[in-house]
């Protein structure tokens, strides 16, 4: 069975509330923005918490997202075979913090894969340039 650690990733700049929903092996599952009306329900929305005192059009708001939520997580892990967990500190928690590490060398590493393609395709093209000789029309 998977954990799923669900955070706020919110910076202080930040209008909404960035919450991450992020795999013990460092995947972003979901990235959802809550407001300040929809923030007291974050757990259930996220798939934390299995009730919500939420009614009305607010419980189809966080229940729509929830929908959402639950799909990515089965896609991700399959039916069943994951847990999500509220963590408040996530730099505090060594599971969490490890999964934030694994996420980061990942991003790290795809980041560096595209700037060498990017370099290879730039300098490919000068270098064919210089290959054809000038075209002069008349």
């Amino acid at each position: 069975m998977k954990t799923i650690f669900v955070f706020d990733d919110s910076r202080v700049t930040d209008r909404d509330y960035n919450i991450l929903a992020l795999s013990e092996d460092g995947d972003g599952i979901a990235l959802i923005k809550f407001d300040d009306w929809t923030l007291p329900h974050v757990r259930f929305a996220m798939c934390v918490d299995e009730d919500s005192p939420a009614s009305g059009v607010l419980l189809d708001t966080v229940s729509d997202t929830r929908a959402e939520v639950y799909a990515a997580y089965n896609i991700a892990f399959g039916s069943g075979n994951w847990r999500a967990v509220w963590v408040n500190q996530p730099k505090q928690d060594p599971l969490c913090l490890d999964a934030m590490r694994a996420m980061h060398a990942r991003l790290t590493e795809e980041i560096e894969k595209r700037s060498a393609e990017l370099v290879e395709t730039l300098f490919g093209a000068l270098g064919e340039a210089k290959e054809h000789p000038a075209h002069v029309t008349h």
